[in-house]
């Protein structure tokens, strides 16, 4: 994250957001809840960046999809 730009990082992240939705909604057999779920936690919930910083600064070894994957386990169940 240090090697980019500010206003790439949110972009970045949503991509990965977008890329993890899609594979819930895959994994549940085209249900949708799962995938709500992320969207309206990364989108709707006030500190969601915030607390995939923290995340990244806890995990450095770790790539950014993985370490987002784990956050959202914790906030979205598997």
């Amino acid at each position: 994250m240090e090697d980019m730009e500010a206003s790439e990082r949110f972009p970045f992240i949503a991509g990965i957001i977008e890329g993890l939705a899609y594979a819930r909604y895959v994994r549940d057999g085209n249900q949708t809840d799962g995938m709500t779920c992320i969207y309206d936690w990364f989108y709707e919930t006030e500190n969601a960046l915030d607390t995939i910083y923290v995340a990244f600064g806890a995990y450095p070894d770790y790539p950014p999809a993985a370490i987002v994957a784990g956050v959202l386990t914790q906030k979205c169940g598997e």
